[in-house]
Formats: structure tokens, C-alpha cells, sequence
């Protein structure tokens, strides 16, 4: 899947010819990008695999995003800093997940790993386990808009181009994935969850774009773009969540290790 995906990031023409085409071609190129790097993220702060292996395997499906960007530059034509620019971006949505994942990986113990260990750990404490993780989710969140609120326009005043543009919608996929790909990976009340974090994105698209015109006032995406890039992001998501599911694999607690037991 990541694969073929990557090949059509890589071959596909994003703007064939204007009109609903280009929307929808300019949607899933950017939302595509966008979910996998915070994919790759996810997998990098909470496997499967060794941590040695993974991180740096997750960076290279990073770096290879904005390799699948200059090949389709070279190919369909476009900006000659876009592979550049929009490799930035990924890079530093990565590294902003990687706050709250490696938080949630390491101060709460959580992990992919097989529905029935995680079944085996559920008790009702971990209820409230998930009331104060989504707490800290909501303040994490919190931080980021306030982040984006003091960074964008910044990039904005040092950028009369397109970067504030790219920097604000690395920031709304930071904002939109997070919670989205948490909720799909729970192993209780993923349904529920999904469905409430999907009705919070489409409230979010609503006011994306007078957001981002209050400091980036020259050309830029229309409403139903910004809507399009972020219907696909969370598709990309959801997509690959539910084959890691089908395959046996949920967010659960690890217990801690007895002190001289064998692993």
C-alpha cells in the first residue's frame, strides 16, 4: 500500500487541467503527504520493530515523501523548490508528533501490539487512563494552534511566496492527525472515537481558510481545497488503520517488567 501509493505521488499529474480535477488532483497529492508523514511518525514512536530499526527506517520513508515530490516535479512540472519546501515541512511534522507520541509511547507505556495481550491488560483503570489522555491530547493540541499562531505569520513576514501556505497546512494535519489516528488504534470505542474526531475535522475546515487569510492575504487555496486536502489526509489514516487492525494490532498499555524476569 505504501508502496503504490508512493508511486502514484510520484507519477500522477496533481494539476491535469484546472476545474474540479485540479481540486481533487491537488487534494490528494498534499493530504497524501501529509497522512503519511504522520504515519510514519506513529510507527517511529510506537512500532512494531525495534526502536533502532524503526526510527530510522521512518525517516527514510519521510525523506523518500520528498524524493516521490522532485520526481513528480521533473515529470508533470511545478516549482523547482517544491521538493525542498514541502520536504521541510514533513520533516517538521514529524518532529512535532513526535512530541505527543513519544510522550504517549513512553509516560503512559503505549504500544502496537497484538488485541489479545491488550485485551489481556484492560481493566477499568484504563478508562480512566483514556480520560486523562485525552487531556493531554486536547492540551497538546492547544499548544500547537498557539505554536502556529506565532510561526506562520512569522514565515509569513519572512515569505511573500507560497511557504506560510505549506507551514499552515503541515500545522492543521499536525492538529487534524493526531487525534484521528489515536482514536482509530484504541482498542475500545474506536468507532465512537473516529466518528467524533471526523466531525471535529469538518468543523475545523470550516474555519481554516479565514484562519489562514487573517495573515496570509495573497493567493491561496479556496475553502473547498483546504476541505479536499483534509478529506484525504484523514482517508490516508484511516486506510492504513484499518489494515493495521485487521491484522491483529491495537494502541495497548505495557505492563512493566518484573524486576529479574527474562523477556
Amino acid at each position: 500500500m505504501i508502496v503504490l501509493s508512493w508511486l502514484t505521488l510520484a507519477v500522477l499529474d496533481p494539476d491535469p487541467g484546472g476545474g474540479i480535477s485540479e481540486t481533487l488532483g491537488l487534494g490528494y497529492f498534499l493530504g497524501s503527504l501529509f497522512g503519511h508523514a504522520t504515519l510514519a511518525a506513529a510507527w517511529a514512536a510506537f512500532g512494531p520493530a525495534p526502536p533502532i530499526w524503526r526510527i530510522p527506517l521512518s525517516l527514510i520513508w519521510v525523506a523518500m515523501l520528498a524524493i516521490a515530490i522532485g520526481i513528480n516535479v521533473a515529470l508533470n512540472g511545478g516549482p523547482d523548490d517544491a521538493p525542498l519546501v514541502l520536504g521541510i515541512c514533513l520533516l517538521g511534522q514529524w518532529l512535532l508528533l513526535q512530541i505527543p507520541f513519544s510522550g504517549l509511547a513512553i509516560g503512559f507505556r503505549l504500544q502496537l501490539r497484538g488485541t489479545e495481550a491488550a485485551e489481556e491488560s484492560f481493566d477499568p483503570r484504563h478508562w480512566q487512563f483514556g480520560i486523562r489522555q485525552l487531556i493531554i491530547i486536547t492540551a497538546i493540541v492547544s499548544v500547537v494552534f498557539g505554536i502556529g499562531r506565532l510561526v506562520v505569520p512569522l514565515v509569513a513576514g519572512l515569505s511573500q511566496g507560497e511557504e506560510p501556505i505549506f507551514v499552515f497546512l503541515m500545522l492543521a494535519a499536525i492538529v487534524l492527525t493526531l487525534p484521528l489516528l489515536l482514536a482509530a488504534l484504541m482498542r475500545r470505542m474506536a468507532l465512537p472515537g473516529v466518528l467524533l474526531v471526523l466531525a471535529l475535522i469538518g468543523a475545523a475546515s470550516a474555519v481554516e481558510l479565514p484562519l489562514l487569510q487573517s495573515f496570509h492575504r495573497g493567493p491561496g487555496p479556496a475553502a473547498i481545497d483546504l476541505i479536499v486536502i483534509n478529506a484525504f489526509t484523514a482517508a490516508t489514516i484511516l486506510i492504513v488503520a484499518l489494515v493495521v487492525r485487521f491484522n491483529g494490532l491495537c494502541l495497548g498499555k505495557v505492563r512493566p517488567r518484573a524486576v529479574g524476569t527474562t523477556p
